[in-house]
């Protein structure tokens, strides 16, 4: 941009214009044409001066509207950009001179010779503005223009409606711009003032300055514009809309050829110049711009949870329509957390457990993973795309897997055995060795049986006809040690802990984890689990991956729980951090507790549930698999030091549906559990990006916890 010092400091012709044009302002307003509707005869020219001279000499630099940018968290990857107007500014010396010299014969061909305002044209346009109302002249130089648009776009911005607009301009308004543009000559070169005006100016449906336009119509950028190309986009600011060359080609070519001539009167182009480009065809090429999540690519669950987190947050506005006024025009850069490496290995994954592209029996797959000690999302990936309507190319869903229903999700799925890690936890936390000998034969309790419940009227809850339930495999009703049992998922072992817990304590473990309920809100948060049901110790409440992966982060922090953490940083359309997002920690469990269940868990890898997922970090990495009954939906979560993941494959439209003997990928399988899809989507995610975050071997707990008192 041409230097804002680069101003007038001599008197010339233009000085002598624009004092003209004063004097002829002022002597409207003393004859009354332009007195304010509330002055009385009497004052009418003493207080229309005095209103005159009240009028603002200054204005917001424009242009105001700017399209908000989500970047990835490297600071460069964009994902997504959500606009009202197309626009990217560019510098003047970016802009082919063909189309600089093609708007200033159009528009205003004295342009660099008078001030803001041309005396002659406004007299001209007053005169008959009074005597024929119904057929009105604009008379606006380009400065005038420049005015204009930036205050249309300033209402509009401000949800108000455009007074300055086209017939509904009035006198005030003639009046208020002729004196900003006389204000904003003195203070700005004719080079600025025509590049802010080239920026600005709509050249059809939401393209908004000639950068935007030129990539729009042909797919270069404002630098390349050919004569033909210039003309036809200098004709369109008359009437945007009419003269679209992809709406109404043969008039945007009649109206072309007519900038065509004035550049050949003005000699800006020669006659053979002339003649070519009036023999030239439109020559278009759209490249169409689309705004928002659907333009982002494998991140576009990802970018809708952004847009989720924007319309919560008070940072971006004090209401949502502000909010979302503001995503679409207030020029936010949001950096985000997401990792394209990682977000790239998590689409590949699901898309290998079940392609979008090919998926008959509409199986879902959905894996996130996020950062324990900060809570930072590095990849949110599912096996569809974005949107309500299928395109017949790839498995579509409005809905994000990974997260609740408040954040564009779901209820979320019963997370099945990946629930047991909440009841070992409480197990640790009650003073209970992890190496406990118990008894894992029964599989039924009668309903005189007392569960403790000590936050309970009574201290204990009974369950009416008893409780009965079953293994997933047969073999494992014996004696044998908790460890043994959590690893290997066995429901009589998970029941014989539980009868010695209070019930109300793996409520508070759960809670303090964050295991809510997919359709909780931050006012309404539910755990996850219900005291009255004991079936819910095995995973029956709706939860979320990305609740599961948050709580599990907790255990590889030692203890510590992170909250979800989508943006690291939000600047203004100049570039000035106005929200700088810190991790939200806080201790959730005891230290010795959580190095307790990560001695239990990296067990599952080695020669548990998952003992094939392991990904060659047996001291350093641990996971446990959930299956719901009927293998309605599959779990795998897992983490080390530096990553925690949870994979899920399941139903969401038919969350009763088994996925046995369903083709996945192809293949058909009699049974299906939480190792089978989701635990080798899990192990293929980190095999690929585990080693790139901290990997160091987990603690081990105290002699206590590792004891057989319970």
């Amino acid at each position: 941009m041409a230097s804002s010092k680069n101003v007038r400091t001599r008197r010339t012709p233009g000085d002598f214009i624009q004092f003209i044009a004063l004097s002829i302002i002022a002597g409207f307003l003393t004859a009354g044409i332009l007195i304010p509707p509330t002055v009385g005869v009497g004052v009418a020219a003493t207080s229309s001066i005095n209103w005159f001279k009240g009028l603002p000499e200054d204005m917001s630099d424009g242009p105001l509207s700017q399209p908000s940018t989500i970047l990835a968290s490297d600071g460069k990857t964009e994902l997504a950009s959500f606009y009202s107007q197309n626009r990217t500014s560019v510098p003047l010396s970016d802009m082919s001179k063909h189309m600089q010299d093609a708007i200033i014969s159009v528009e205003d061909r004295t342009f660099y010779e008078h001030g803001a305002v041309s005396p002659l044209g406004m007299f001209r346009a007053v005169i008959n503005n009074f005597l024929r109302p119904g057929n009105r002249q604009g008379a606006s130089t380009l400065t005038q223009q420049y005015v204009n648009n930036l205050l249309i776009d300033q209402a509009e911005v401000n949800g108000e409606e455009a007074s300055t607009l086209g017939a509904n301009k009035g006198y005030m308004d003639k009046v208020k711009e002729i004196k900003l543009a006389i204000s904003m000559e003195q203070n700005k070169s004719k080079d600025e003032i025509l590049e802010g005006y080239l920026n600005i100016v709509n050249l059809g449906g939401s393209n908004y300055g000639v950068e935007a336009a030129s990539q729009y119509y042909w797919g270069i950028p404002a630098s390349k514009l050919n004569v033909q190309q210039s003309a036809l986009l200098a004709g369109m600011v008359q009437s945007p809309n009419q003269y679209r060359p992809d709406v109404n080609p043969e008039l945007a070519k009649e109206r072309r050829n007519v900038v065509l001539g004035t550049m050949y009167r003005d000699g800006k182009i020669t006659e053979d110049e002339y003649n070519e480009a009036v023999n030239s065809e439109l020559d278009l090429d759209l490249h169409t711009t689309d705004s928002g999540c659907s333009t982002a690519g494998n991140a576009d669950y990802f970018c809708n949870y952004i847009v989720a987190k924007v319309m919560q947050d008070k940072t971006f506005g004090a209401t949502k329509d502000d909010r979302l006024k503001n995503l679409y025009q207030a020029g936010y850069t949001i950096t985000t957390t997401l990792s394209t490496s990682a977000q790239k290995d998590a689409k590949d994954a699901v898309e290998s457990t079940q392609p979008s592209d090919n998926n008959p029996d509409n199986v879902n797959t959905s894996l996130v993973s996020v950062e324990p000690g900060s809570g930072k999302i590095v990849a949110m990936a599912q096996n569809s795309k974005l949107g309500d309507v299928d395109d017949g190319s790839h498995q579509v869903s409005g809905y994000n897997y990974n997260v609740g229903a408040i954040d564009g999700g779901s209820a979320g799925f019963q997370p099945g055995s990946t629930f047991k890690p909440i009841v070992l936890a409480e197990w640790i936390r009650e003073g209970k060795g992890v190496n406990a000998f118990i008894d894992g034969t029964s599989l039924n309790y009668p309903e005189s049986f007392r569960w403790k419940a000590s936050c309970v009227d009574g201290g204990s809850i009974y369950t009416p006809g008893g409780f009965r339930f079953g293994n997933a495999e047969e073999g494992y009703q014996t004696w044998n040690t908790v460890a043994y049992g959590i690893k290997n998922s066995i429901n009589s072992f998970l029941y014989s802990m539980a009868s010695k817990e209070d019930l109300c304590g793996v409520k508070k473990t759960a809670e303090d984890l964050r295991v809510y309920t997919g359709s909780s809100t931050p006012d309404n948060k539910k755990v996850a689990y219900k005291i009255e049901n004991v079936a819910s110790l095995i995973g029956t409440e709706q939860t979320t991956p990305l609740t599961m992966a948050s709580a599990y982060a907790t255990f590889a922090n030692e203890g510590t729980y992170c909250t979800p953490q989508a943006i690291n940083e939000v600047k203004d359309r100049r570039g000035k951090v106005i929200q700088k997002f810190k991790a939200d920690c806080s201790k959730a469990l005891d230290k010795d507790v959580a190095n307790g269940v990560n001695y239990v868990l990296k067990q599952v890898l080695v020669d548990g549930s998952a003992w094939r997922r392991g990904i060659d970090l047996p001291d350093a990495s641990a996971a446990k698999t959930g299956t719901t009954d009927n293998s309605t939906q599959t779990w795998t979560v897992g983490y080390t030091r530096g990553l925690s993941t949870a994979s899920w494959v399941g139903n969401l439209d038919q969350q009763k549906r088994p996925l046995n003997n369903l083709a996945i990928n192809g293949k058909t399988l009699n049974y299906v559990d939480g190792a089978t899809y989701a635990g080798g989507q899990w192990q293929q995610f980190m095999q690929s990006q585990a080693k790139k975050y901290n990997t160091k071997k987990f603690n081990m707990p105290s002699e206590k916890v590792l004891g057989t008192q319970y």
